[in-house]
């Protein structure tokens, strides 16, 4: 008889508690559908368009990339330069106010003197991007001048800390991780290299600029060395770091050559490593909207 009650007992409590836990689940979902109907976003149109057009360095002999290819698209040859003259054509509709490129803002005198020499006819164009895409394209709409936004931190501290990195690595168990897209990476490497045989300046550019080369750019970063450290030690991630600080600097001073008071478009001329980051630092900021050199050639 005592079992009968207990029993009896427990149903009751159940029951009771029933009501209670879907009016606690109600209250909940509607707990949460009001923050996520008032939540603080900033709603509101962007005032200007940026499109970073990422280009590999037409001038061979001044490439500072980590990796030079061997297969250098000619810029000078006849169609090159025609198709060229087609993407700046697309550029022009695009009608940037200002058009940032990748020089340091310390060369700004002297890319002056050298765009106004252009103006009057009296400086034959270098294969330099800055030159071939931006002095051209400026000419064209107008403008008084080409920006220099680059910017260049130093290495990270951590470079200097271990004498070699591979047997610190060893040491830690990471060795494996550091090498682990080695091929993968030169895979890519080596084909973004050898592809220049088959494409000119249009289609390559295309490729530079295309969705899977933005994810791919990104994954050199975020795989291999980036797996190396430990406590106070992090060369990959020091390094991933500088990254991000080189290209928030490039962001910053892209960004303020605008007036934040008109609808003005802005273009920058980068290499194409630069392009995933840049982009994402502009697509978070609510006063751009991301174009992509991709859509507008197919426009």
């Amino acid at each position: 008889m005592k079992c009968l009650l207990t029993f009896s007992f427990l149903l009751f409590l159940l029951s009771c508690s029933e009501p209670t836990q879907k009016h606690s689940a109600q209250n909940t979902s509607e707990g949460i559908n009001w923050a996520i109907n008032n939540f603080p976003s900033i709603d509101k149109a962007p005032k200007h368009m940026v499109l970073t057009l990422g280009v590999f360095h037409f001038d061979r002999s001044r490439d500072g990339s980590d990796v030079v290819a061997q297969n250098h698209i000619d810029i000078d040859t006849e169609q090159n330069q025609n198709e060229l003259s087609a993407i700046i054509q697309r550029l022009e509709d695009f009608n940037p106010a200002k058009i940032a490129i990748e020089w340091r803002p310390e060369y700004q005198n002297m890319l002056d003197s050298l765009y106004q020499e252009y103006l009057a006819g009296n400086y034959k164009l270098g294969k330099n991007e800055a030159f071939q895409i931006g002095f051209k394209l400026a000419k064209i709409l107008g403008h008084e001048k080409v920006y220099c936004v680059d910017n260049n931190p130093p290495l990270p501290e951590s470079i200097n800390e271990i004498e070699d990195w591979e047997i610190y690595a060893d040491s830690l168990g990471h060795l494996k991780l550091w090498r682990s897209y080695d091929q993968e990476n030169l895979r890519y490497n080596t084909f973004m290299d050898t592809i220049q045989r088959h494409l000119n300046v249009k289609d390559y550019l295309l490729l530079i600029n295309s969705q899977k080369n933005a994810i791919r750019t990104k994954q050199l970063w975020t795989t291999g060395l980036v797996n190396v450290g430990y406590l106070d030690k992090y060369v990959g991630a020091d390094l991933l770091g500088r990254w991000y600080k080189r290209n928030a600097r490039i962001y910053a001073n892209s960004k303020n050559l605008l007036n934040p008071e008109s609808k003005e478009n802005l273009l920058i001329i980068y290499g194409g490593a630069h392009k995933w980051i840049l982009d994402e630092l502009f697509q978070s900021s609510p006063d751009f909207q991301v174009v992509q050199f991709n859509d507008l050639m197919i426009k």
